[in-house]
């Protein structure tokens, strides 16, 4: 093999090749090259461009929740649950709705794998549902959607039931109506494992939080959902047990606590038939064995805390967010209040408060104390509004006199604007105001006098049109009025 004509300093290639056109220099030169050396090139030149490249990967997304193809009604808020994987770590995750971003969750610090849920308020048509996630290098993973269709909101109808007679204007109506539920519930107790329960690595337990039904009925389709922290169960989704109003239940999960020393946290939350969240969250908190002490046992003087943040200090109605504390020197106890109590330093706890709420951290040294707070804030929202009429089918003298009801389940302080609404326009009320001092559902009437000799009125009605702080009507309360 002649290997001195691939090294053109060599003086036998001068000789021979320097001045040709290069084309004609490189066939004399693979003339001379057995087919060994051309491999043994090639391999060498492939081996050199793979290490010049360097090889990236980014996240990939698997939505669990809802299907494509889903049907929701107005105003339904869709819980959208996805899970995000990187071995770099997922430090974010966004939830686009029709290329507009409603949600994005920061992960801090960066996880591996990450399962949230992210909502958004159904409004009327079909929509791209789009989840993307980012790793901490800024790799951006693969678009995933679901398409999901609105329908326009359904009106409740009133059934009613007239007694026979023989004379007209003897008639006593039998009235029958059906209003509007919501769903909701109740935080009751820990059955077991109460929050900050000691376990071993490992340990399997029985977790049991016991809720009052304060709502519809649950049946088939309401289950109970992983929703932010640690699930520590391989399966994120359970169906709730058949639950009347008014009724408690215990829902019972069978976890496996972790193996790393520590404080572990879950949020677990209600989601009914249409996909919505509703209710209280309920938690499950345990610190495994193996963890140094949560606090220094001997202090003098006044606690220092090192840091007290949240990774997100506005939060939506029904989000979550994670205090974060650092370490916290010269103290013999560290607490935090809102139902989470003693702490051990440094740590983070997932919360999801359903109103403004400021959290305090307050590290004790004796009769010394020290404190830092967080305050997470919620916009001031309507979380949901019903109207009724004391009759729905009248036979009698006229004019008469109907007295609707409404009611407006509100989050936080604040002040909300609205007006009474009616079929024909002849009965609309002017604008109105209602003042919350907190988290509150408030009662409000109007009246309505119509009708004369022989005239009737069918299907009319009246609701509520909540006009601040967001735009929410009712249900339409209807009746039928028959005059003498």
């Amino acid at each position: 093999m002649k290997t001195l004509l691939v090294y053109h300093r060599d003086s036998r290639w001068n000789r021979k090749n320097w001045g040709r056109p290069p084309a004609r220099a490189f066939k004399i030169m693979f003339r001379n090259i057995t087919p060994y050396a051309v491999l043994l090139l090639l391999t060498l030149f492939m081996s050199t461009s793979a290490c010049a490249v360097p090889t990236t990967s980014n996240p990939t997304v698997i939505i669990l929740s809802p299907a494509s193809g889903s049907e929701f009604r107005e105003g339904a808020e869709i819980a959208v649950q996805s899970t995000s994987t990187d071995a770099g770590g997922v430090a974010r995750v966004e939830l686009v709705v029709d290329n507009v971003v409603v949600h994005a969750d920061a992960v801090s610090p960066a996880k591996n794998q990450v399962t949230v849920i992210q909502s958004w308020q159904a409004v009327q048509g079909t929509h791209v549902l789009l989840v993307r996630a980012y790793n901490a290098t800024g790799g951006v993973s693969s678009p995933v959607a679901v398409s999901v269709t609105v329908a326009q909101a359904s009106i409740p109808t009133a059934t009613a039931t007239i007694s026979p007679t023989s004379t007209p204007l003897a008639v006593t109506p039998t009235l029958t109506t059906t209003a509007a539920c919501i769903d909701n519930a109740v935080f009751v107790a820990d059955v077991t494992v109460p929050d900050g329960t000691l376990l071993a690595p490992g340990q399997t337990f029985n977790k049991i939080w016991r809720v009052r039904n304060a709502g519809c009925p649950w049946g088939e389709g309401y289950q109970l959902v992983f929703a932010s922290g640690e699930a520590m169960t391989a399966t994120r989704v359970f169906p709730l047990p058949s639950t009347p109003t008014s009724q408690t239940a215990d829902l019972l999960i069978e976890m496996t606590a972790p193996t790393t020393p520590g404080t572990h946290s879950g949020i677990w939350r209600l989601r009914n038939a249409n996909g919505q969240l509703f209710g209280t969250i309920v938690t499950v908190v345990i610190r495994v064995l193996g963890s140094p002490p949560p606090v220094p046992s001997a202090c003098s003087g006044t606690p220092v805390i090192s840091s007290f943040t949240a990774t997100q200090r506005i939060i939506p109605v029904f989000g979550s967010t994670t205090l974060s504390w650092g370490p916290v020197t010269n103290a013999d106890r560290v607490e935090i209040d809102q139902g989470i109590g003693e702490v051990g330093t440094p740590g983070s706890r997932d919360v999801a408060p359903t109103t403004t709420t400021t959290y305090t951290l307050t590290a004790y040294c004796g009769s010394q104390t020290a404190t830092a707070q967080v305050r997470i804030v919620l916009p001031f929202a309507i979380l949901g509004s019903k109207t009724s009429v004391d009759q729905t089918d009248y036979s009698g003298a006229c004019p008469k006199t109907v007295t609707f009801t409404g009611t407006i389940t509100a989050n936080d302080e604040g002040t909300v604007t609205y007006k009474w609404e009616s079929s024909d326009g002849s009965n609309n009320s002017a604008v109105l105001s209602l003042s919350f001092d907190g988290a509150d559902t408030k009662t409000v009437t109007h009246t309505w006098t119509l009708g004369s000799s022989g005239k009737t009125f069918t299907d009319y009605w009246e609701r509520l049109h909540i006009l601040s702080p967001t735009d929410v009507t009712s249900n339409n309360a209807m009746f039928t009025l028959r005059c003498n």
